[in-house]
């Protein structure tokens, strides 16, 4: 619903050989999220600026990443756009159909991000990348269950991607950026079912920051992929007001490892 076009950005940096496999990193960047037609209660709205939190540490981290000149191949993709309300907004009850070609029942429009991600996730096939991770300030719900110290991080449960799970949260327990593993076992995605779509955009009560990343796993399955939610540790709202800049240290340690 804004006037504000919304905008799609990739930043490559190549430093590795030309054949190798990149690493993908996807931000999340709703620059202003009212909430849509599903309007946000007025309390805090002033802080949804920061809903593009994810976006910013792309951009952080491929900054620090051309900076040390890291013998890696990087690529950030940012989703941008605002959310609000007008008579050109989409409304509850519309479908949309994502660029996987998978149909999408809106129940909800504040459940936005993941609409602008799993396009973006379909998009990064194209680099055939070694691992794509996704940083969103995705759901309240993550806040409840972890809290402002620790961002949530989901993926899939198998060998490939235990590996990548470790290596995430070691680089954020080293780098003092941590996050946590929360789990994504197939029994979940029994709360993601639509009437009338291939999915619809907010599940079935419970575990809301767990259904979000099934939502995205939908649209991630021809890779290796991670998902963090940091809605709780991208920025602080009480004292000292503004954002923490998390997760590029965890990302930029992550990848600094990954190019040794």
């Amino acid at each position: 619903g804004s006037d504000e076009p919304p905008r799609f950005i990739v930043i490559k940096h190549m430093g590795g050989k030309p054949k190798d496999a990149p690493v993908v990193l996807v931000g999340k960047g709703i620059t202003f999220d009212s909430g849509g037609i599903s309007l946000k209660n007025a309390a805090h709205m002033d802080e949804m600026k920061y809903d593009m939190g994810g976006a910013a540490s792309v951009f952080g981290t491929m900054r620090a990443v051309a900076e040390m000149g890291l013998k890696l191949n990087v690529i950030g993709v940012v989703a941008a756009c605002e959310n609000m309300p007008s008579g050109r907004a989409t409304k509850p009850g519309d479908i949309v159909t994502s660029m996987s070609g998978q149909t999408i029942e809106v129940l909800n429009t504040d459940a936005e991000g993941r609409l602008i991600l799993c396009d973006a996730l379909t998009y990064v096939e194209r680099f055939n990348p070694a691992a794509v991770i996704d940083i969103a300030t995705l759901t309240g719900a993550c806040m409840v269950a972890l809290g402002h110290h620790t961002s949530g991080l989901f993926t899939r449960h198998d060998e490939v991607h235990d590996a990548l799970a470790e290596e995430l949260l070691a680089a954020g327990q080293s780098s003092g950026d941590r996050a946590w593993r929360m789990p994504l076992f197939d029994i979940y995605q029994d709360q993601l079912k639509s009437c009338f779509a291939d999915i619809p955009n907010m599940g079935s009560a419970g575990a809301g920051s767990v259904i979000a990343a099934c939502f995205l796993e939908r649209f991630s399955r021809k890779y290796t992929w991670a998902h963090l939610d940091i809605a709780g540790t991208a920025w602080k709202s009480v004292d000292i007001k503004g954002a923490t800049g998390r997760p590029v240290s965890l990302l930029t340690n992550f990848l600094i490892k990954r190019a040794a």
